[in-house]
């Protein structure tokens, strides 16, 4: 683990919420994909795997090709690549929205894998001594938690599918983006019964029983926390007022 993993739970998520606030705000490629090829700085200075991140994340990232892809084919405007007859399916403008969806889901997962740097009790307490309610606190470490639940909920559809001889592999694209199209509403619905087991199981062990909490961990930000916070919104704030001023 390197020094930069032991910075406080509360520096990654201020360097989370920069990267994120970037990503959202801005739509040009350029910027874009710096922003990207950052994340995997800081990815890379944290100790994290980028590639060790893709092949734990590859079949949502799939599914996030197959959005960005059905995403191109209804933005009709742009110069057209792939028509059918008077209908544009496939233009210009199309493919940078969706190239830009796909950058910024890349970041958003990026930052997911600083955040796996710390456990989720850290997380959970970087936010209560943020003055954040604890329910809020606990409900954003969940959806944490759900994301790697999301990725088995889609592995396991995967081999269902694979089990009724359908093989991903030697299947043309256009079949391919349909059974991933039509697997979306079953990832979803997997999801969303063992989301409810899971609140299920928390209320029978007392959640919220009672009106305060206390913690037995209490994080202090150290010298370099703050060095790394005030660089961090510094750079952000300059990077968003450039990009306005230029765009």
């Amino acid at each position: 683990m390197t020094a930069t993993a032991n910075l406080d739970p509360r520096t990654k998520l201020f360097l989370i919420a920069c990267l994120s606030s970037c990503a959202v705000i801005m739509t040009d490629w350029t910027f874009l994909v710096g922003l990207f090829l950052v994340s995997v700085l800081l990815l890379l200075m944290f100790g994290v795997s980028p590639w060790g991140i893709i092949k734990k994340a590859k079949m949502l990232l799939n599914m996030v090709i197959v959005i960005a892809i059905m995403q191109s084919i209804f933005v009709p405007t742009g110069q057209a690549l792939i028509t059918l007859g008077s209908l544009k399916l496939v233009t210009t403008d199309g493919l940078m929205m969706a190239g830009e969806f796909i950058l910024r889901m890349l970041i958003i997962v990026a930052s997911a894998g600083i955040l796996s740097t710390s456990n989720s009790r850290e997380i959970i307490q970087g936010l209560i001594q943020w003055k954040l309610p604890y329910e809020i606190a606990f409900m954003a470490s969940m959806g944490i938690r759900f994301l790697p639940v999301f990725a088995e909920e889609l592995r396991n559809t995967m081999i269902a599918v694979q089990l009724r001889g359908v093989d991903m592999k030697v299947l043309p694209w256009r079949q391919k983006i349909e059974v991933l199209a039509s697997l979306f509403q079953p990832v979803v619905a997997g999801a969303l019964v063992k989301s409810k087991a899971l609140s299920m199981s928390i209320e029978m062990r007392g959640f919220r029983a009672c009106h305060t909490r206390t913690s037995y961990l209490v994080l202090k930000c150290r010298g370099k926390d703050y060095g790394v916070m005030i660089c961090a919104g510094l750079l952000t704030a300059i990077i968003i007022v450039w990009y306005f001023l230029l765009y």
